[in-house]
């Protein structure tokens, strides 16, 4: 059964393109552009990872980060940023990885892999 990943990011053009590629290695992807929309998916079905941009319209994804695990607490994030440096602050156990954009492709999905 393919892993499910919720990618969670409000330009529209990353999210075809991250879930095109993530559907071409041979996972279930789902996908959000705002915080909100991302935990009511969340609350609905499981999901092993979830792939979040840090500016999202409606909240952080810091702030995504931290109710995201509230309601699936074996729930695995990554961040997405493109700030050369973030302050994780309370969301610092929580957040697997900080990915800097753009991301490489292939760098994703080896870190994928490695927590699959």
């Amino acid at each position: 059964m393919a892993k499910t990943i919720l990618l969670v990011d409000d330009d529209t053009h990353i999210l075809e393109t991250a879930q095109d590629i993530l559907e071409a290695s041979g996972y279930d992807v789902q996908s959000a552009e705002t915080g909100s929309a991302a935990l009511e998916q969340l609350s609905k079905a499981p999901i092993h990872l979830m792939i979040v941009d840090y500016n999202l319209l409606d909240m952080t994804g810091i702030e995504l980060a931290l109710k995201a695990k509230a309601v699936q607490p074996a729930l695995i994030i990554f961040l997405m940023t493109g700030e050369t440096s973030v302050d994780l602050g309370a969301a610092q156990p929580i957040i697997h990885s900080v990915l800097t954009k753009p991301v490489n492709p292939a760098d994703l999905l080896i870190l994928i892999k490695q927590v699959s």
